[in-house]
C-alpha cells in the first residue's frame, strides 16, 4: 500500500457513489479525480484515508495490480451476467 495515500474506485464507475464516499470520509472536493474516464477515483490521505481504510464497505488491496485484476474480473462477470457472453 502506498505510504500515506490510498485510491478509491467505484466498481461500476459510479461518480455519485464516489462523491458520497468522499463526503462520508471527510475528504475535500479536490480528492475526486475525473481526468481518467476509465478509472475515476478518489485520492485520500491523512484522516479521510484512515476512515476509508476502516470502512467495512471498502475493499482494500495491497497492490494496484491486484485491484485492477479485481475490477476487470467483476466487470467481465457483469458483462457475462447481462447476456454479453464471450465466445
Amino acid at each position: 500500500m502506498a505510504k500515506g495515500w490510498s485510491h478509491v474506485l467505484s466498481s461500476t464507475n459510479d461518480l455519485d457513489e464516489l462523491e458520497r464516499f468522499r463526503v462520508r470520509v471527510g475528504a475535500p472536493p479536490q480528492a475526486l479525480h475525473l481526468g481518467n474516464r476509465r478509472w475515476p477515483h478518489l485520492d485520500l490521505k491523512l484522516e479521510p484515508r484512515d476512515r476509508a481504510l476502516a470502512d467495512p464497505e471498502a475493499r482494500v488491496f495491497e497492490r494496484t495490480a491486484d485491484m485492477l485484476r479485481f475490477l476487470k474480473r467483476i466487470r467481465r462477470d457483469a458483462t457475462e451476467d447481462a447476456g454479453g457472453r464471450r465466445a
